[in-house]
C-alpha cells in the first residue's frame, strides 16, 4: 500500500494511523520518538528523540495544521525584553517556523510554532514538524547562552 502524499483535509487520528504505517517507498521521514494522539482534541503529541526528547504537538483545525513546541517558561528567562528583540529581529533567519509567548497551564511559555493548510501534503505536514522543532532547539540554545 502507497501513502497518499495529498491529505485532502484528513483528521489528525487519520494522520496517526499514516504516520504509524510501516515505512514505504513515499512516505516522510517523519521525526524519531514516541507519538500518541489526543482524539479529543485532534492532535498528535510527540516526544522527539531525535530532537533531544522535545515535546512538540500537531494540532488539527477545520482549516489548519499547527505545529507547537515549548520552548522555556517566559519567568525563567532573565531579561525577557531583550530576548524579545532579538527574536524579532532574527525571525526570518528562523525558516518554516515562528516563535511566540502562549499560556501554558497558567504559566507564559515561548513556543516555536509553523501553520498550514488543513489540506496540505505530506510531505509538508512532516517537514513543518522537523522546521518547528529545529527553531525550537535553536531559540532553546539562544535562551541557554544568553538568557539564564
Amino acid at each position: 500500500m502507497t501513502t497518499p502524499t495529498v491529505t485532502n483535509g484528513i483528521t489528525a487520528t487519520e494522520l496517526y494511523h499514516l504516520v504509524n504505517q510501516p515505512a514505504g517507498d513515499n512516505t516522510p521521514e517523519w521525526p524519531e520518538g514516541t507519538i500518541s494522539l489526543d482524539e479529543t482534541n485532534q492532535t498528535l503529541i510527540w516526544e522527539l528523540s531525535d530532537y533531544g526528547n522535545l515535546a512538540i504537538t500537531l494540532s488539527r483545525s477545520e482549516n489548519e495544521w499547527m505545529a507547537m513546541a515549548p520552548i522555556a517558561a517566559v519567568e525563567g528567562v532573565k531579561n525577557s525584553a531583550e530576548l524579545n528583540e532579538v527574536l524579532l529581529r532574527q525571525g526570518i533567519s528562523l525558516p518554516l517556523a515562528s516563535v511566540g509567548i502562549v499560556e501554558i497551564d497558567g504559566h507564559d511559555v515561548y513556543v516555536a510554532y509553523g501553520q498550514l493548510f488543513g489540506d496540505s501534503k505530506l510531505e509538508s505536514i512532516c517537514a513543518e514538524l522537523h522546521a518547528t522543532a529545529g527553531a525550537a532547539m535553536e531559540v532553546a540554545e539562544l535562551i541557554q547562552t544568553h538568557f539564564v
